[in-house]
């Protein structure tokens, strides 16, 4: 049963397909989320720095 791929089908047809869905998958999963501009660290430092400001504009 070396050339069955389930869902894809049998032979070089399955292959190819599995191959395919493969090869998709891959490239979705390497892009970044977010786009790599920000996250948890730069909320916090905005989140620092509006609190030490919040003091200068109240007043």
């Amino acid at each position: 049963m070396p050339d069955d791929y389930g869902y894809f089908g049998k032979g070089i047809t399955g292959y190819a397909h599995y191959m395919l869905a493969n090869e998709d998958n891959n490239k979705q999963s390497k892009k970044p989320s977010g786009g790599g501009k920000g996250g948890c660290l730069t909320l916090l430092v905005l989140l620092t720095l509006g609190a030490a400001l919040l003091p200068l504009i109240l007043l």
